[in-house]
């Protein structure tokens, strides 16, 4: 498959989540194409015979992998690669923690995609148990289908794969995290990406000056690059529309992907980007808010930074980011 048709599906994929009802079952459905895309990727790593001769005759003392997919560590273990580290690019995957020996409580620990917080009543542990079990059963489903490519080299067993590597990093911060008991072999890395000092050196453009200059207030707006603000739904953009007009006395600036800006015309304090400088905007002290979706990456300089903001989660692991930083009284969420 070629990247021009995997960035077609996922954009068409990824539509979606403005218009429907957050559930497990339906991100899980819509999160197939992904499967097949590694799958497909992982097989065609297996068919370059000379790629393994090459990498095994390296001798590497250590790998990295994304637990998401066992391709990975299954690789490594073809390559005879005995130290591994996971690494992920989330806090805790549902489908890990009872592989590796991880204490998991989901009365108190909300899943890794959960509307709730670590303050439940007896039926949102109910639902909270039932996302962790989907999310676990969805991956074991996945997993045993991507261990089948691996059969002709005697790799089965994917279970004993994950149990046996020697690190596990996270993206997550215990300060701001919802507390939980962890294992020697977890590392929370969260926010190792964001360099404070880099932040406030970073210089903006005349510009990005200009604009943040004009008016009193500023406020940054931007839903990621996985789910496209110009998909978003027409009534909520006019009611964001709605609410910028309350507000002469303050710039909004709006990570927007299209150059169609009809609907926004004759309104003077937006300004529409189809990239924004965000860990710069957000360091400079002119940037007064941040409307954000709550990605992970967002969510962590939010935190660093120390900018209050306005959290609309849209779909994963959003929720759970949302409601971390809430409990902080450092922001509004919408879930």
């Amino acid at each position: 498959m070629k990247s021009t048709e995997i960035q077609t599906i996922s954009e068409d994929a990824m539509k979606i989540f403005w218009t429907y009802v957050e559930d497990l079952n339906t991100i899980l459905e819509q999160f197939k194409w992904l499967d097949d895309i590694i799958f497909e990727t992982c097989e065609n790593l297996l068919r370059n015979q000379q790629v393994i001769d090459i990498l095994k005759s390296t001798n590497f003392d250590v790998a990295i992998t994304e637990p998401l997919s066992i391709c990975g560590l299954a690789y490594f273990k073809l390559l005879g690669i005995k130290k591994t580290i996971m690494a992920t690019s989330c806090t805790m995957y549902d489908h890990i923690m009872h592989l590796i020996g991880e204490p998991d409580h989901p009365s108190y620990i909300p899943a890794l995609i959960s509307e709730y917080t670590d303050k439940m009543n007896i039926y949102e542990r109910y639902q909270n148990l039932l996302n962790s079990k989907l999310s676990i059963d969805s991956a074991d489903e996945f997993f045993d289908r991507e261990i089948e490519l691996f059969s002709k080299w005697n790799i089965s067993n994917w279970h004993d794969l994950y149990s046996e590597t020697s690190l596990h990093f996270v993206n997550s911060n215990p300060y701001i995290d919802f507390p939980r008991p962890i294992i020697q072999k977890t590392v929370p890395i969260g926010g190792i990406s964001v360099n404070l000092e880099k932040i406030k050196s970073e210089k903006l453009t005349e510009e990005w000056n200009n604009i943040l200059n004009k008016r009193k207030k500023n406020m940054l707006i931007s839903f990621g690059s996985m789910v496209k603000s110009m998909d978003m739904p027409s009534e909520w953009k006019n009611n964001i529309l709605n609410v910028i007009k309350l507000f002469p006395n303050a710039t909004f600036i709006w990570k927007y992907e299209s150059d169609d800006l009809e609907w926004a015309k004759n309104i003077e304090n937006i300004v529409f980007s189809k990239w924004t400088p965000q860990t710069a905007l957000l360091g400079d002290k002119r940037v007064n808010a941040f409307l954000t979706h709550g990605g992970l990456g967002s969510t962590n300089e939010l935190a660093y930074l120390g900018k209050p903001a306005i959290m609309v989660p849209i779909f994963a692991d959003q929720m759970r980011n949302a409601n971390m930083l809430k409990r902080h009284n450092g922001t509004i969420a919408f879930c």
